[in-house]
C-alpha cells in the first residue's frame, strides 16, 4: 500500500513549473539495485562482518572514514591481496530492483539532471550506470596501487547526503529506501520513501515494495 499522490499533484506540479525542471536524487542501495547494502554485500563475499565498526559509528565513536578504513582492513585482513576484477565480479553480479526497464525509460524522457547519492561502496553502485541514464554519481571510493586494493575514501557520508543534494537547483526530488537517507529527504522539494523496512517520518509519499514499474507510474504523475 502507499500513499495517495492525488491530493499532492496539483500543487506539486505547480511548484515544479514555479522553480524549473530539477533533479531527481536516487539512494542505489534498495532502490536502483536489489542490495541494501553494498558493503555488506562485499563482506558476505568475503565472508566477514561488520557489526562492530557500525555500531561504533551509529554510537558516534569513530567517523565515517574510520568507519570505512575498517572496513577494507576487514576484507584484506582475511584475503591478503585483491585485485580490482574481484570487486568489478561482484559487481557484475548485482540485480536491480524488478521493472527497472520501465523506471529507465522515464529517465531517459526526463529532461532534469538524474543523479544517484549513496552512501556505498563506488564500483558495487557504479553498477546502475549500465542500467539507468543517471548523470552523476556519489559513492565512496576504493582506493587502489595499480590494480591492488589499498583502502577507501570517504565521498557520501550518509547521514550528509542532503549537503549534496543541495548542490543542485530547482525542484528537487528524492527517493530513498530508509533513515540513512532522512538529510537527502530533508533538502528534497519531494521525497519518497521506497521499498522501506521500517517508517521514516517526514516523507511526502511512501512505496510499499521493490517495483520499479511503480516508482516510474509515480514520478510521471508528480513531473
Amino acid at each position: 500500500m502507499r500513499f495517495a499522490v492525488s491530493t499532492y499533484v496539483l500543487i506539486q506540479r505547480m511548484y515544479f513549473d514555479l522553480m524549473g525542471i530539477g533533479v531527481i536524487a536516487f539512494d542505489v542501495d534498495g532502490v536502483l539495485l536489489k542490495q541494501k547494502s553494498s558493503w555488506s554485500t562485499i563482506h558476505r563475499y568475503f565472508g566477514v562482518s561488520n557489526e562492530e565498526s557500525l555500531n561504533a559509528f551509529l554510537r558516534g565513536e569513530i567517523s565515517y572514514q574510520e568507519f570505512i578504513d575498517r572496513d577494507v582492513g576487514l576484507w584484506l585482513r582475511k584475503k591478503g591481496v585483491i585485485k580490482r576484477d574481484e570487486i568489478l565480479n561482484i559487481a557484475r553480479k548485482v540485480e536491480p530492483n524488478p521493472n527497472f526497464q520501465e523506471l529507465s525509460k522515464f529517465l531517459s524522457e526526463f529532461s532534469g539532471k538524474k543523479i544517484a547519492i549513496s552512501g556505498g561502496v563506488d564500483i558495487i553502485v557504479s553498477r546502475v550506470e549500465s542500467l539507468y541514464p543517471i548523470d552523476e554519481i556519489y559513492a565512496n571510493a576504493l582506493l587502489f596501487n595499480g590494480d591492488t586494493l589499498v583502502g577507501g575514501k570517504e565521498v557520501v557520508n550518509p547521514r550528509d547526503k542532503g549537503k549534496i543534494l543541495q548542490r543542485y537547483n530547482g525542484f528537487k526530488v528524492a527517493v530513498g529506501d530508509s533513515e540513512w537517507d532522512l538529510d537527502m529527504f530533508k533538502s528534497a522539494d519531494y521525497s519518497i520513501l521506497f521499498n522501506s523496512e521500517h517508517d521514516v517520518d517526514g516523507v511526502d509519499l511512501v512505496i510499499k515494495g521493490n517495483d520499479l514499474g511503480e516508482l516510474a507510474r509515480v514520478l510521471r504523475e508528480i513531473l
